[in-house]
């Protein structure tokens, strides 16, 4: 069952990626890129819908968002992320991180981002990008277009 940070975490780790980007739209629980496939916690699509998707998966534990990795790498889009809970890394999370060689494709450029949640004060969750997700390979924008003109915003600007 998912945690209830996972579910809260979603609208954060948006406004993080909105800072990042022009005129996103954010879709929260999207099959992208098309409604057959899994589910990504964050969807957020650059430039109004027709720029670059970025997929977010979101896990409290840093352990199992980087469990989500090997999938991501499979992923076609061009910026994959996860996202976890600081202060969730064991010793075998934390070595990972320290060197992102899981992060890495094999063969091939790009790399998955990695954004933290934090805590605030009052309960309040924010999030900030602790390894930026670096660019794979691949044209998507036609799927980033169709995808936008098929699907509802949760976020748009």
């Amino acid at each position: 069952m998912r945690d209830r940070v996972e579910f809260r975490a979603k609208e954060p780790i948006a406004r993080c990626l909105i800072r990042r980007l022009v005129v996103p739209r954010i879709y929260f629980d999207a099959p992208w890129p098309k409604d057959e496939s899994p589910l990504y916690d964050v969807l957020a699509i650059d430039r109004d819908g027709n720029g670059d998707a970025h997929v977010v998966q979101v896990r409290k534990m840093a352990g199992d968002a980087l469990a989500e990795v090997p999938a991501l790498l499979s992923v076609g889009a061009p910026f994959r992320w996860i996202a976890f809970l600081q202060g969730t890394q064991d010793e075998k999370a934390a070595l990972a991180l320290v060197s992102k060689e899981l992060l890495y494709a094999k063969g091939s450029a790009g790399r998955v981002g990695v954004i933290e949640i934090v805590t605030m004060s009052g309960g309040d969750l924010g999030a900030n990008v602790v390894v930026t997700a670096e660019r794979f390979p691949g044209s998507f924008y036609d799927l980033s277009t169709a995808f936008s003109g098929s699907h509802k915003a949760d976020i748009q600007y």
